[in-house]
């Protein structure tokens, strides 16, 4: 036993020197998350040799204990660092014993006095904690090639020789080690060592030394399952809704700013109906500004808008005078070369009505289209507008 042990110490501290070697490109495990029920499974098998360590064994050449071993193994990784697996192993014992006293005993040994070859069937069914302590040295890394993963576990033991009994069932601890080498992401290569340990009267002969070892020494192939890496933690970003903000109060500022013009509009209009009429001492025709609205990217004049250029059509053939007729377009939409043509359209459109269908005398009137260059009030609404004055 002691030399299985020392075999397992130099690949523990091999492993570990080549850990030390690897470049660690990559973070803790802590930044890492844990997968799903179905990913990161995987299956293998192995096989090998294995060898007893009872009371008399010591008596039989280590070469002719040696007996063959097979392994089968489904597990899963819980995290990058922990996970769990069940395996099958046996399959045959070879030892030694001293004057015919075991139930296994198969025949004489020529190089020991009274002493007894034994060979007996076993297998082990056990559950078992795996440690990768590879990842959790170096990190967690997809594409390191040796890992170092110690592992411990319970299950069942059971040995039996056809034709004879009893046959026996024992409560079995088994510790180990997996060198694991990596092929490829779906595979790898195995070198597999572990020490059963189960009640001396496993190979059939008792005398109360209490624990007795069976270790064993496998190489295998591992077949690793979809999903077979598991997921970077990237830590959420909060929204920047700044942006948002200052233009939301960048509109707030300026519909405050377009009611306090609304406002001085209706004051200064309730301050001119104040005043009260004027006396006229003499009949003269006389005209203010006449506004007509149009429309957002229109120049059609509604019904009421000819009643009142009829009106004002009146006024101007009446009087002598001449009139400008001023076209504008709101610069909150369109673009200059639209609104110029627009602001041109609504012009023309008041200048038919009052020369064609009222009467006025084209030498009084004068057509101005301005079109977003200029805005004679506060709103884009009340810039669509012609003036005639």
């Amino acid at each position: 036993m002691k030399k299985i042990l020392t075999i397992v110490m130099m690949f523990a501290v091999v492993s570990m020197y080549a850990q030390q070697q690897e470049t660690k490109t990559d973070v803790k495990y802590n930044q890492y998350l844990t997968n799903g029920f179905w990913d990161n499974w995987f299956v293998g098998v192995g096989g090998g040799a294995q060898v007893y360590f009872g009371e008399h064994d010591g008596k039989i050449d280590f070469g002719d204990r040696l007996a063959p071993a097979f392994d089968i193994s489904l597990g899963k990784w819980i995290t990058p660092l922990f996970g769990v697996r069940g395996q099958f192993a046996g399959i045959g014992v070879k030892g030694g014993m001293i004057q015919n006293q075991g139930k296994f005993i198969d025949k004489q040994y020529s190089g020991c006095t009274n002493c007894y070859t034994e060979k007996f069937n076993m297998f082990n069914l056990h559950g078992d904690f795996l440690w990768n302590i590879s990842n959790t040295i170096g990190g967690y890394r997809t594409d390191r090639t040796w890992s170092f993963i110690p592992y411990a576990g319970f299950g069942w033991a059971r040995s039996w020789k056809e034709d004879v009994n009893p046959k026996y069932n024992e409560v079995g601890a088994t510790v180990g080690l997996i060198n694991k080498v990596r092929i490829s992401d779906a595979v790898d290569f195995n070198i597999e060592l572990k020490a059963l340990l189960v009640n001396d009267r496993f190979d059939g002969y008792e005398v109360g030394q209490g624990i007795e070892e069976l270790a064993t020494a496998t190489v295998g192939i591992t077949y690793n399952f979809m999903k077979r890496d598991f997921a970077k933690y990237v830590k959420p970003v909060p929204c920047d809704y700044t942006p948002y903000t200052s233009k939301i109060a960048d509109l707030e500022k300026k519909i405050a700013e377009t009611d306090i013009k609304a406002k001085q509009l209706e004051n200064e209009l309730n301050t001119e109906k104040a005043k009260g009429p004027k006396v006229i001492t003499n009949t003269e025709y006389l005209a203010g500004k006449m506004a007509i609205w149009f429309s957002i990217n229109s120049s059609k004049l509604s019904d009421k808008d000819l009643i009142n250029l009829g009106e004002y059509a009146e006024v101007i053939k009446k009087s002598g005078l001449n009139y400008k007729i001023s076209g504008y377009a709101d610069k909150q939409t369109g673009n200059k070369k639209i609104n110029k043509k627009l602001s041109e359209d609504r012009v023309n459109r008041v200048y038919d009505a009052l020369v064609n269908k009222f009467g006025v005398n084209p030498s009084q009137l004068q057509k101005v289209a301005f079109g977003d260059e200029q805005q004679p009030f506060g709103t884009a609404p009340l810039n669509r507008v012609v003036i005639v004055e």
